[in-house]
């Protein structure tokens, strides 16, 4: 099978906080590369995100600590994780 993805993907299970409409959702991240992270959240229900909506990502479980938010878009949603693409990073 044809590898789609531009860059590797490292995997690094690192807590996270997504930024999502007006709500943060904590979780960790199952593998990031330079244009996306795959994403496991507790707790949600993914029943209103779909792909191409905006959210953020910041790097660490606690947002005083690790401010910068990655600005990105959902690239997809699957049943135990949902996948991100970083806008700034996407070339």
């Amino acid at each position: 099978m044809h590898e789609k993805r531009k860059h590797q993907r490292i995997s690094c299970y690192s807590k996270c906080v997504v930024y999502y409409e007006q709500a943060k959702y904590y979780g960790v991240i199952l593998n990031i590369s330079l244009s996306g992270a795959a994403v496991r959240l507790y707790g949600m229900k993914s029943g209103g995100m779909k792909a191409g909506d905006r959210c953020s990502l910041i790097l660490c479980a606690d947002p005083a600590i690790c401010f910068y938010r990655y600005a990105g878009t959902v690239a997809r949603i699957g049943r135990s994780a949902i996948g991100l693409e970083f806008i700034d990073m996407a070339a």
